[in-house]
């Protein structure tokens, strides 16, 4: 008899090998499915469910547990109450996906308004404009940055919203963590949304804020100070309310693009490892054998061992395609430190692009690279996307589950 999924995922992170490689789709809002795509599977798997649309700024499904089983994922997500652009996610209501992705339940606070030209803003309370998605578009871009002209503290502390978590909030994940942890044997990976750098380029911009890195250091200290207090106390809070319950806790970072780093090694060494490590120390002090995962997409194999070194044990994805991002290379190096979770499937090429034998042998290969030594779980690199057949998906999934055991990866390729 197997494991359970449960086990399966915290033996893959304490670097065991188990029965056969974990899997997950949908477990973050990284390793998730566009729900257009997602009802286009449910009709090729014959359920009949409602979908739901749990992140509209990226579109991305909730998975029914169901679906899950049949692919044979081992961990889910437990969202935040208000996942992305201001909009809680406790009541829903009958709506309909964008570019004739058919029906689903949308947040019954969804009421985006119309920009004119067939595009869609949402506004917060204050009538600040938070994003807009284009006419026959499929996301949400942020488009608000309260910070982009603060010019001292006191204009940080006037403008600055900090993370928080509500008392409300608290009660909700509790419920809905504790239902899954007694109901299923699903891993629950929880996706605390807490950033540093990828925040700092929301509340600034992106150019002001990599321009302040350098011309005004001090005041970005100042800002860096503030989010990661509030970081502290917010984590402190979420634990206490699902701590017993949830497995991993997820971070939000992007510091690579295609070809290399946003920043210079030495800035991330500077403003963001310390203040990563007394995140992750709070954490741990708060539930010791909890791990904590970093999403961190593109070029970033400078700053690998530093992440490790600030307390990630996760690693989400290994991109690939990206200069500089060798996957056996990465495996040899840092796979008994931290856990590689994705990197199965280029999201980019090779799902996209290719045949389902190009997705079947790509998946093979990196199941053999990985998983070895444990500190693997298989998804694909990044959100299947829009426009990615039933096919293909069942394809990557149906590999590991066929493919994952060590009698596979054990071997030497013929």
């Amino acid at each position: 008899m197997g494991l359970k999924s449960r086990e399966r995922i915290l033996m893959a992170m304490n670097h065991e090998e188990t029965d056969r490689v974990p899997i997950d789709l949908g477990s973050s809002r990284s390793t998730g499915i566009n729900t257009n795509a997602y009802n286009q599977l449910k009709e090729y798997l014959g359920v009949k469910t409602d979908t739901v649309c749990f992140d509209i700024k990226q579109n991305l499904a909730y998975p029914d547990f169901d679906v899950l089983r049949r692919l044979g994922s081992d961990v889910v997500i437990l969202p935040r109450l208000v996942p992305s652009v201001g909009i809680p996610i406790d009541k829903m209501k009958p709506g309909k996906l964008p570019c004739g992705g058919g029906d689903c339940l949308l947040a019954e606070k969804f009421n985006p308004v119309d920009l004119g030209g067939g595009a869609l803003g949402i506004y917060d309370e204050q009538g600040h404009l938070l994003a807009k998605r284009p006419r026959d578009g499929l996301y949400f871009d942020e488009c608000y940055n309260p910070l982009q002209d603060a010019a001292s503290e006191s204009e940080i502390d006037k403008l600055l919203v900090l993370p928080q978590i509500s008392d409300y909030e608290m009660e909700w994940l509790r419920n809905r963590a504790k239902d899954i942890y007694e109901n299923t044997d699903f891993a629950i990976s929880g996706a605390t949304s807490f950033s540093i750098f990828e925040k700092g380029w929301k509340d600034w911009g992106l150019t002001t804020y990599l321009e302040n890195l350098y011309c005004e250091p001090e005041l970005i200290e100042y800002y860096l100070d503030k989010l990661t207090d509030a970081y502290i106390v917010m984590m402190q809070r979420y634990l206490d309310a699902v701590g017993d319950y949830v497995q991993v806790v997820q971070n939000n970072d992007d510091f690579g693009t295609q070809m290399g780093m946003m920043i210079d090694p030495e800035i991330y060494r500077k403003f963001f490892k310390p203040r990563h490590a007394r995140i992750n120390e709070a954490i741990r002090k708060k539930k010791k054998d909890i791990h904590i995962s970093l999403h961190c997409c593109g070029s970033i194999y400078p700053i690998i061992g530093d992440l490790i070194e600030s307390g990630f044990d996760i690693l989400n994805p290994i991109q690939k395609e990206c200069s500089n991002m060798d996957p056996w290379q990465i495996k040899r190096e840092f796979g008994d430190k931290v856990t590689i979770w994705g990197g199965a499937c280029s999201t980019q090429t090779t799902l996209t692009n290719g045949t389902v034998d190009d997705i079947v042998r790509e998946c093979k290969d990196m199941i053999r690279c990985y998983a070895p030594g444990g500190g693997f779980v298989f998804s694909q690199i990044h959100n299947i996307q829009a426009g990615i057949s039933p096919e293909k998906i069942m394809a990557v999934f149906d590999t590991a589950l066929k493919y994952g055991t060590k009698e596979f990866y054990g071997k030497e390729e013929q």
